[in-house]
């Protein structure tokens, strides 16, 4: 237990590095309030922003966010309105949030900032279509898009382009200045994949989006497809890239929070290796080439941490299966060490959210195997039919944090002990 809780510790250091209220303040400091302030946000972590902007401005701000159904239980926070909405499948509540936070970037006064609070989640969180296409039109095309076989970077072109948000145009409305600040959950920290990009510049056209369609076989839908057309002849215009890179920062990331946990580590213990940062592709594949690199260190007979971050992904056979890419990427971890003594891991999403299933990640050592063995459980089974949490439960080897209100994707940690074998 007391190298399961070494670990949870590096992993909650890790997440409090990205909180909002230790990476805002010192970003705060050079926005001009004395007009008032308009705040405007959407995201997992929008309710703990926009908490951090009262603190710091008083009732000198006001404005609305949003964040996922479950995250927040009070209404406002001083003048800030506090909006709920679906994540990851967008509902009515990310419908009237666009509608109603659009309608306030309007209303701004020119002589009044406005402050955008953007973090994971807000694309699904802030969602009007524009003109033309209903909401349910664009559920039904984005049903599809997610199921084709089509990029996230193709995926999010359809998107902006249907919407009245994202791609720069909810900055759009803003007759002054404004400033984005931004917790990112993507990885290379791009501000315009972070959220769909709001604020941020759209270099992807209507004419893209309709060979996109026609590459994934879309069956037409009328006024989809006029909107397009409509879009691509009028050319694409949403807020100067000079502004909006002027004007947004990326104020927590990955790399950031890793490195916090790192800081804490007695070097003298301890050899630390960051494996990368921004680890991308297919759990099960991660697993067994971190699984290769842990067995190599162990020969060594020194006392190492691996660390890595970035996000994962699951190819499901099974779309019942309860788990996410950390319970997927451990349990094909465990399976990979065959229960080698002397090696021990956690693997977490920093939001607290893993997948399908309300829970952070999972911890594995070397009588993982074993302890399933024992109460029946196949390990290779779960694993096939990615149903990592219902592997996990029984084994009390869940992480369960709850929501962080933050997100800067997954923080894993593999320790390689010789003393324990």
């Amino acid at each position: 237990m007391k190298t399961k809780q070494f670990l949870q510790n590096l992993f909650e250091i890790a997440v409090n590095e990205s909180l909002p209220s230790v990476c805002m303040p010192k970003h705060l400091e050079n926005i001009d309030a004395s007009n008032g302030l308009c705040v405007i946000g959407a995201g997992k972590a929008a309710v703990d922003m926009a908490n951090t902007m009262h603190q710091f401005f008083g009732e000198k701000c006001y404005g609305t966010v949003v964040t996922r159904h479950g995250y927040t239980t009070s209404a406002s926070i001083g003048g800030i309105k506090i909006l709920t909405a679906g994540h990851p499948i967008p509902d009515e509540g990310s419908a009237n949030a666009g509608k109603e936070i659009l309608a306030l970037a309007k209303s701004v006064p020119e002589n009044v900032p406005v402050v955008f609070l953007i973090s994971g989640g807000g694309s699904a969180l802030l969602s009007l279509p524009i003109e033309g296409v209903s909401f349910e039109e664009k559920m039904q095309l984005n049903k599809f898009l997610l199921g084709s076989g089509a990029s996230i970077d193709e995926i999010n072109c359809v998107r902006k382009q249907l919407s009245q948000i994202k791609g720069g145009r909810l900055a759009q409305a803003i007759k002054g200045d404004f400033y984005t600040l931004i917790i990112s959950d993507v990885v290379g920290d791009d501000p315009a994949t972070i959220a769909s990009g709001p604020t941020v510049k759209d270099h992807t056209t209507g004419e893209q989006a309709l060979n996109i369609l026609t590459k994934y076989g879309w069956k037409r839908v009328p006024a989809i497809e006029q909107a397009l057309l409509a879009k691509s002849a009028a050319g694409n215009r949403t807020v100067s890239s000079a502004d909006t890179i002027k004007n947004f920062t990326i104020m927590a990331n990955a790399r950031q929070s890793i490195d916090k946990a790192i800081s804490t580590v007695d070097k003298s213990k301890w050899h630390v290796e960051v494996l990368n940062y921004d680890e991308v592709g297919d759990a099960n594949n991660v697993a067994k080439q971190h699984a290769a690199i842990a067995l190599r260190a162990l020969k060594t007979n020194k006392p190492t941490l691996l660390f890595s971050g970035g996000e994962l992904t699951v190819t499901l056979t099974n779309a019942s299966g309860q788990g996410g890419p950390n319970q997927q990427y451990m349990l094909a971890l465990a399976i990979a060490l065959k229960g080698e003594k002397g090696i021990v891991a956690l693997a977490c999403d920093t939001d607290g959210i893993d997948g399908s299933e309300d829970v952070a990640g999972a911890y594995i050592d070397s009588t993982t195997l074993l302890r399933a063995n024992e109460l029946g459980l196949s390990a290779m089974n779960y694993l096939k039919t990615n149903n990592c949490f219902n592997f996990f439960k029984p084994l009390d080897d869940l992480i369960i944090t709850g929501p962080t209100h933050t997100n800067v994707n997954d923080f894993r940690v593999i320790m390689i002990d010789p003393s324990l074998s």
